[in-house]
């Protein structure tokens, strides 16, 4: 049964298949066989009790694609969400987290670079903290194209990460979203490869 279906039958809440802003995704069976540039994590924590915080750990190629290791999509307190972020960093040995600082965020990325000294006595991962200022759904529309193509999920993420699968497929183009969280951060950790193309093709450019 398909998540639209069962949204309406079950929930009360029927999605606008036309209107959903992904219209398909990419997916693996097995990981490339060469081993990744870098293991990249963006973590948007939640900005009320309503949110989800969500945390994407993903493989960077050599040739600038993207594979999802693993996801915390929680509405958790952040008591316990700073811990399983920690947790999820040091066990998919992430290279660069990018934690957004809005809304307490700095608070918890220092909170997690503790803990995983605290319980786990690595500072392997570099924790960075950043304010996001752009808009959050032009960001999402613009930058959707990329995760359709670039962003791949394990075949089974519908049943590895449950809320997160349908977060993402019941997302409008327009209108209002109940939530926008995995959106936001899908989009986060792909502009982590997107912005990093633009500047390097700018100093290409410039020179």
């Amino acid at each position: 049964m398909g998540i639209e279906i069962a949204e309406a039958n079950y929930n009360q809440n029927p999605i606008d298949i036309k209107g959903k802003l992904y219209t398909s995704f990419k997916t693996y069976t097995a990981l490339p066989t060469r081993k990744f540039r870098r293991i990249l994590n963006y973590t948007d924590t939640a900005d009320t009790g309503s949110d989800f915080l969500c945390s994407i750990v993903a493989g960077e190629t050599f040739d600038g694609e993207l594979y999802a290791l693993d996801i915390l999509y929680t509405k958790e307190s952040m008591e316990i969400t700073e811990q399983k972020t920690a947790d999820l960093l040091v066990m998919n040995e992430v290279n660069e987290a990018h934690i957004e600082s809005n809304n307490g965020g700095r608070g918890f990325a220092r909170s997690v670079e503790r803990l995983m000294w605290e319980k786990h006595k690595t500072r392997k991962t570099t924790v960075k903290w950043f304010h996001q200022s752009k808009n959050k759904q032009a960001r999402i529309i613009s930058n959707s194209s990329f995760v359709m193509n670039h962003f791949y999920l394990p075949e089974n993420w519908k049943d590895k990460w449950p809320d997160y699968y349908k977060a993402m497929n019941s997302y409008q183009k327009e209108g209002k979203n109940k939530h926008d969280d995995a959106p936001d951060a899908t989009t986060g950790i792909c502009e982590l490869i997107t912005n990093n193309r633009k500047a390097t093709i700018s100093s290409i450019s410039a020179w």
